[in-house]
């Protein structure tokens, strides 16, 4: 494998809703370049791109894959990437590290789900996009209307630069508009012939059209179109290639990727427009400095994505952003500040790695055995001390409790959650010791079922995914005194404790009680939120202050564990006015069991209320959908914030409660034809109703009979 340099680079994703042919467009690609001698096909579950178990069993792209081919002495790196929005990770992933992408769209559906999302993302990360009209040659396939589907969708900067002679079954002719020639497969090869007669009007008009755009973008083009009424091949090609790296055109091919009708096309415009590492602005660090794809620099890199498999072992994934790695350089991971030695250079196509004798700035490649090295992690020269952007996951949108199949498996599942996590930082794993159970976040049911069958598949454990608990919480919501003896006698030295106590609701600014004498307040921050404030009240030495953390430690004690619910108890005000002691029987642990007590009996009876967490949900829908949309939030006791446009977006914001948000995922997709996402975000804890709240205190006492 050569070592290419930085200008002979190409990074591209391949970007597109699920079923547009990303895929089947890689396997085209890697063919017409000569990467591969046989097509493999998303059937037949051989494509160089879907080689996981996973993929084969599902039958899509669940992965971002890294892939190459070279092409006009260029080396191009090609991340295909999943169409689906669960694994919208390894999509953000692709648009952070390519310098240009292609989004897939099908013929016969136009711009669906994933094509939003591809342009969404693409878009964020300032990415230059073409858009390929594959399946052209399908029965429904109708070029013109998936052409204007994207127009109303992304704008009229979208402009054709190809256009089938015919759609549907009798494909096999592409007018080309920048080369002004008709190119035709009917032979199996591309054939360079003149534009029939009847079609020049047209394509003069859209030429006309495309060149207005490219002259638009420049104003000395500009100047010059006007003066000559034309531009030359050679100012089209260097205006078509600026205005495309600057986001202000975006192509449109047509193929069949399934006939390679076209491939060769996009190969060319890849080589030829697309940008290579040292066009782009650079890798932006988290001080907001660029740093170009220079070769002469000191090596600097970036890790993207990492993989753990049973026939590759586990692999990281990188882009080099400056300088030249070679075989056998240590280099300093900035976040650990820990050193790893890159013994062997890998380029992988799928499941295929060729081990190669350098990576020059702006290349793509994979290493193995690197100790310390995450995702999302910068790699330097000793000195050159950097650190690049972060690529940002979305939060989460759905959770589920993970519980082993068999008993005292439980780190097994913990550990294999982990390196799932390494893996794909969209899915979050969390070890709840306040709900005593582990917390899978994701993005979706899909999501979900991916990393259940890599746990069980690749970890080699079975678990189930179980409705997770909600982390209520309880306080109170009026004054209450009350007192607690605590006297044990059963030979030899027995326990005695009295405690009176004062509880009330703390808020900021809340009075103080005023009949009662106070000697010392302590304002403790809980860390499950919220306040408890201890005021120390004792005078005349009826309790002796040595057993007064003690009471404290009781009260905390019963705070862990909530008298309605079991959940964690906020915001108190609690005051220890009175109490009596014996001279002998009196110690720490009585004091601690009185202040137990008397905070339970006085929490029961000051109008205890439970909890619940509410979240900010920021909903992103078509227009059609909106009215289902806005119906359907209240029956979740969702409550409309207000309604903001985004192009033909609606973005409703809401407050809903945790209880009612793991299963909105679900509910959201099936609603809208999987067309609309939500974002999620902790807002505060707020009063249940009372229904719920009686409900919740049943179950309780329930499972409490139970011995649960």
């Amino acid at each position: 494998m050569n070592v290419y340099e930085p200008q002979n680079i190409r990074n591209i994703a391949i970007l597109g809703h699920a079923g547009s042919g990303k895929t089947t467009l890689a396997e085209s690609i890697l063919l017409q370049s000569g990467a591969i001698n046989r097509r493999g096909t998303v059937e037949e579950h051989n494509t160089q791109s879907d080689y996981n178990e996973i993929e084969h069993e599902r039958g899509c792209s669940i992965f971002g894959t890294p892939l190459f081919a070279e092409w006009n002495n260029k080396k191009i790196n090609i991340i295909d990437t999943p169409g689906y929005d669960d694994y919208v990770g390894e999509l953000i992933a692709a648009t952070y590290i390519a310098d240009a992408g292609v989004i897939t769209i099908n013929a016969q559906n136009g711009v669906e789900f994933g094509t939003e999302n591809a342009w969404y993302y693409s878009q964020k990360n300032n990415l230059p996009v073409a858009l390929i009209v594959n399946k052209t040659d399908m029965d429904q396939g109708n070029f013109d209307e998936a052409v204007t589907d994207a127009q109303e969708y992304f704008g009229r900067k979208v402009t054709i630069v190809q256009y089938p002679l015919h759609s549907g079954p009798t494909f096999h002719s592409v007018i080309d508009i920048l080369k002004m020639a008709m190119i035709d497969y009917s032979s199996g090869k591309p054939e360079k012939k003149e534009i029939p007669a009847d079609e020049m009007a047209k394509v003069e008009k859209i030429r006309g059209e495309l060149i207005d755009s490219i002259a638009e973008t420049d104003e000395d083009l500009m100047n010059t179109y006007f003066e000559n009424g034309e531009l030359t091949e050679e100012e089209l090609k260097t205006g078509f290639k600026k205005a495309f790296i600057a986001r202000q055109i975006f192509p449109v091919f047509c193929i069949s990727s399934k006939k390679d009708f076209g491939t060769e096309s996009i190969l060319n415009f890849i080589t030829d427009v697309c940008p290579s590492p040292m066009d782009g602005p650079g890798r932006e660090t988290i001080d907001g400095k660029f740093i170009k794809a220079n070769q002469a620099d000191h090596c600097s890199l970036f890790v993207f994505k990492m993989i753990s498999e049973a026939h590759l072992g586990d692999m990281t994934f990188f882009k080099v952003i400056s300088g030249k790695l070679v075989p056998g350089m240590d280099l300093i991971n900035e976040q650990k500040s820990a050193s790893d030695r890159f013994s062997q250079l890998f380029v992988v196509s799928g499941k295929k790695r060729v081990e190669v004798p350098a990576l020059c700035a702006g290349d793509i490649g994979a290493a193995v055995k690197l100790k310390t090295t995450q995702i999302n992690h910068t790699l330097h020269d000793k000195g050159f001390n950097v650190q690049y952007k972060n690529i940002e996951y979305p939060s989460p949108r759905i959770r589920v409790a993970v519980v082993p199949k068999t008993k005292g498996e439980e780190e097994k599942v913990g550990m294999g959650l982990s390196n799932l996590h390494a893996e794909d930082p969209s899915l979050v794993v969390e070890h709840s010791q306040e709900l005593r159970q582990i917390i899978l976040h994701a993005q979706g049911e899909l999501h979900l079922a991916a990393a259940k069958w890599r746990l069980e598949h690749r970890y080699k454990v079975e678990a189930d995914f179980i409705e997770p608990r909600v982390p209520y919480r309880e306080t109170i919501q009026k004054s209450v005194r009350g007192m607690y003896r605590h006297k044990k006698q059963s030979g030899g030295a027995g326990q005695f404790a009295e405690v009176h106590m004062c509880i009330e609701p703390w808020y900021e600014g809340a009075p103080y009680q005023t009949d009662i004498t106070i000697r010392g307040k302590d304002l403790t921050d809980l860390d499950w939120g919220g306040k408890l404030e201890f005021v120390n009240c004792i005078v005349g030495g009826v309790i002796d202050q040595r057993f007064l953390p003690a009471i404290m430690k009781g009260v905390m004690d019963k705070m862990q564990f909530g008298p309605l619910t079991g959940s964690y108890v906020r915001d108190v005000r609690l005051y220890v006015f009175d109490g009596k002691m014996h001279p002998v029987d009196s110690n720490e642990q009585a004091f601690k069991t009185a202040g137990t007590m008397v905070f339970k009996e006085n929490f029961i009876k000051a109008d205890p209320k439970v909890l619940e967490p509410i979240y900010n949900i920021s909903v992103r829908v078509p227009e059609e959908f909106v009215g289902d949309v806005m119906s359907d939030l209240p029956s979740r006791r969702g409550v409309i914030i207000g309604i903001d446009s985004e192009g033909r977006y609606q973005i409703i914001k809401a407050r809903m409660p945790l209880a009612e948000l793991d299963k909105y995922s679900t509910a959201l997709r099936s609603m809208t034809q999987a067309r609309a996402v939500h974002t999620q975000e902790f807002a505060e804890y707020a009063a249940v109703p009372p229904m719920v709240q009686q409900k919740l205190i049943d179950d309780y006492k329930k499972k409490q009979e139970e011995g649960d």
